[in-house]
């Protein structure tokens, strides 16, 4: 059955966020809402949609789910995770006359299993109920029951003074949660929302009650909140379940408790004594570790690779006043280059999707990738290129009839060569036509590249085309073959 269009050009769409989702009782919680009613969601694709969300609450979502209209949390809860499903959400959320819900997990928790869960509790229980002797309940039925007329039954609301006294709201509600000796100590814990990874090093502190997706990342926080102060913290207890830190300086009463919250699944500060009473600390110990300072200085290490390890040292003292070890400096070079080539590694695993997206979003744009088999059997890059519609069509109607070609080597762990074709607008700037990645330059991926780009430009043999380039054999003699009648010049800073 085909779908309707949506009625109207918005839908009305509250954005639950900084929330966590619970177990038991299935729900959201502690989470900050915000209503829509005048973005056009139905324009956007599922990653626009993702982007639109973390700008403008300035946080990292992982998962984001939506409750169908009519029906309850736990029955109507469903996921947005593609294309496909965001499309299902769009019907929903303009098939309402009313306001769709959609909630943020900022953790990843996965919630989809949770239905399972419940739905498993119900059927053991049903299943419970049915196995009872029938025996018994043909006993109960045989009980005579007095009923008293001159009771009175009162309901008891949350407006009654002697419940007021025994409740208070959820912000401001005692938790009895296990100290660092074992004992059930009692802490308030106010909501408070997700730790923000965003937020800038400096600004960073422990909060009372703040949620975290592990102690790594409390760890993490805690080094940029001791380095921008300059205090020494210690972890006295340290694994996966349990974290307590406290000031290395024995007089100061500086105190964090945090631990794995399993129904909410975060890691939670459950105490906080955060005051100091000490002096500033320039040796940090194991505080501050290689990676951190790795990850503060990728940006400087990644271009700048043959920066000496003293030279390193002097710009952590000068930035943060700090004192680090040279083999702390030494291996923050390798771990900054490392984070980053094993991020083009997982750049170029998704080429796939790359292309995908380059041809959804640019109809009519050229997009090749070639794989080879390896020794192992599995599918390796070899070359891709990459030319939009836009490009081609504006270098066909107003564009010089010159083009430079030219390759140049790329650096880091995949290496490889980059190739481009440059041509001249008409304010004589400069306007690249098509490049590509290859392994080597040579005449085989030269052709194959010139082939790509005549199709694109249409520039049949060569007549009436000037192409300017290097002295490079494999491309000379591919420009003979594929393009006889061109006027081909070499560049005169090459010739000389």
């Amino acid at each position: 059955m085909a779908q309707s269009e949506p009625n109207g050009l918005f839908a009305m769409v509250e954005l639950n966020y900084q929330g966590v989702f619970n177990r038991n009782p299935f729900s959201y919680t502690s989470g900050v809402k915000t209503i829509f009613n005048d973005v056009e969601f139905s324009s956007m694709t599922y990653s626009e949609f993702v982007t639109f969300c973390e700008r403008f609450m300035h946080e990292e979502c992982k998962k984001f789910y939506y409750c169908e209209p009519d029906m309850s949390f736990m029955e109507g809860l469903n996921p947005i995770s593609d294309d496909v499903e965001y499309s299902a959400f769009i019907f929903d959320a303009y098939g309402t006359n009313g306001v769709i819900s959609v909630y943020v997990d900022h953790i990843g928790v996965g919630v989809d299993g949770w239905h399972d869960d419940e739905d498993n509790d119900d059927d053991e229980h049903e299943s419970c109920i049915d196995g009872e002797n029938e025996d018994n309940i043909d006993e109960l039925r045989n009980v005579a029951f007095e009923f008293n007329e001159d009771v009175v039954h009162m309901n008891r609301t949350s407006n009654d003074p002697f419940l007021s006294k025994l409740c208070v709201d959820d912000e401001d509600a005692n938790n009895i949660v296990d100290d660092d000796n074992g004992r059930e100590v009692e802490v308030n814990i106010q909501a408070h929302s997700i730790f923000n990874e965003l937020l800038h090093w400096k600004k960073q502190k422990p909060i009372l009650g703040m949620r975290f997706k592990g102690p790594g990342q409390v760890k993490s926080m805690l080094c940029n909140y001791a380095v921008a102060n300059g205090y020494q913290l210690c972890f006295e207890k340290n694994d996966r379940t349990r974290l307590l830190v406290r000031c290395s300086k024995g007089a100061c009463t500086f105190r964090l408790w945090a631990s794995w919250m399993s129904d909410e699944e975060s890691f939670q500060i459950k105490s906080l004594k955060a005051d100091h009473n000490c002096a500033r600390n320039f040796k940090f110990g194991s505080l501050v570790t290689y990676a951190w300072i790795g990850s503060h200085y990728t940006k400087e290490i990644v271009e700048s690779q043959k920066i000496s390890v003293r030279k390193l040292r002097l710009k952590v003292m000068a930035k943060f006043g700090i004192q680090v070890s040279m083999g702390q400096c030494r291996r923050a070079k390798k771990y900054a280059l490392k984070l980053v080539e094993g991020n083009l590694v997982e750049h170029y695993g998704k080429l796939w999707s790359y292309g995908h997206e380059i041809l959804r979003t640019n109809p009519g744009s050229t997009v090749k990738l070639d794989m080879e088999d390896g020794p192992d059997g599995k599918k390796y890059f070899s070359k891709f290129y990459c030319c939009f519609q836009g490009v081609k069509q504006g270098w066909i109607e107003g564009c010089r009839r010159v083009i430079g070609l030219d390759g140049c080597f790329l650096k880091g762990v995949c290496k490889g060569e980059l190739l481009c074709a440059i041509g001249r607008d008409a304010n004589d700037k400069i306007y690249p036509i098509a490049w590509a990645v290859v392994n080597v330059e040579n005449k085989q991926n030269w052709k194959w590249f010139l082939e790509l780009l005549i199709d694109d430009l249409h520039l049949n043999l060569g007549n009436g085309f000037s192409l300017m380039s290097d002295q490079h054999k494999g491309l000379i003699k591919a420009v003979k073959e594929l393009l006889p009648y061109v006027e081909h010049r070499q560049c005169a800073r090459h010739i000389s």
